[in-house]
């Protein structure tokens, strides 16, 4: 069954929301979020001595009718956000029911909405074996096209470590970097290490299935790896199942470390949970999103 994307009712709820960063980043041009460097725009910042050179357009002429002293009007400056939506293309992204994968989607394209229609700049990255290539989206009228790349992805690629490693090696603004993905590589706590030293702001939305979190198996079973075809034979003892909860929770735990060590806010999540839910109860106390 193919992904259908959000309704227009979820999308009207998220209407109000706004991300939120935790700190300004450099963007390519000026959009319409208001930063704390001082720069030209219609918000009135605070005044300071005239230098030979400033613009005079910006000197306050009823100050120096006054006083007898020059002084410049400083405003602050409007610069859009750099949104990356970084969405995991694994193959094992394709489990679950709704597969991870579509609950990826459907969350990328609510976060992506809230963006568009804030002014700030969408770049959509799929992480999978190909080099990393992100273009921006911009404005309200750009979301069909961000729908448009949901649908075109699929979950079909493997080292999600060596694609985050890529992607924060690539030349692109520093800003919000959003990771949607079910964080099965060994080394995936590493590269999030990475993707911090290069001064993102990260927000990690880790999206497990309940199988996965709690397998209901036994008997001989034949476990075949998603990304890889290898087979192994097990036989789904309640000693098998306890080790396998135990390397689960070691491996979630590696990966909550690493995001606390770069700041990044860390959200675990079920494959069958809506968005919206997502966005209201987890994003917005925790500061990612506001009103």
């Amino acid at each position: 069954m193919a992904w259908d994307g959000v309704s227009v009712d979820v999308l009207g709820r998220l209407e109000r929301y706004r991300f939120q960063p935790k700190k300004s980043h450099a963007a390519a041009i000026r959009g319409e979020r208001l930063s704390p460097r001082k720069g030209i725009s219609i918000e009135f910042a605070d005044y300071r001595h005239y230098a030979p050179g400033d613009d005079l357009r910006h000197l306050d002429w009823n100050i120096l009718a006054r006083l007898d002293r020059a002084y410049l009007r400083t405003y602050q400056d409007e610069q859009e956000l750099p949104i990356h939506l970084l969405l995991d293309c694994s193959a094992s992204m394709a489990f679950g029911e709704p597969t991870k994968f579509d609950a990826a989607r459907s969350l990328a394209a609510c976060l992506g909405y809230i963006g568009l229609i804030a002014g700030d700049a969408v770049y959509p990255v799929a992480l999978h074996h190909h080099p990393t290539e992100a273009r921006p989206l911009r404005g309200r009228v750009a979301f069909t096209r961000l729908l448009e790349w949901l649908r075109a992805r699929q979950p079909d690629g493997r080292h999600l470590a060596a694609s985050i490693q890529r992607f924060a090696h690539a030349n692109l603004p520093t800003g919000l970097a959003i990771l949607l993905t079910d964080g099965l590589d060994e080394q995936f706590p590493d590269a999030l290490r990475a993707l911090g030293s290069r001064r993102h702001e990260v927000v990690v939305l880790h999206i497990l299935s309940e199988v996965e979190l709690d397998p209901d198996l036994e008997g001989d079973l034949k476990l075949i790896d998603a990304e890889t075809g290898e087979e192994l034979d097990i036989t789904a003892t309640g000693g098998v199942l306890q080790e396998y909860q135990r390397r689960l929770k070691a491996h979630n735990e590696a990966i909550q470390n690493a995001c606390r060590r770069i700041g990044a806010t860390y959200v675990s999540l079920r494959n069958d949970r809506a968005p919206q839910d997502v966005i209201i109860r987890e994003l917005y106390p925790q500061g990612v999103v506001s009103l």
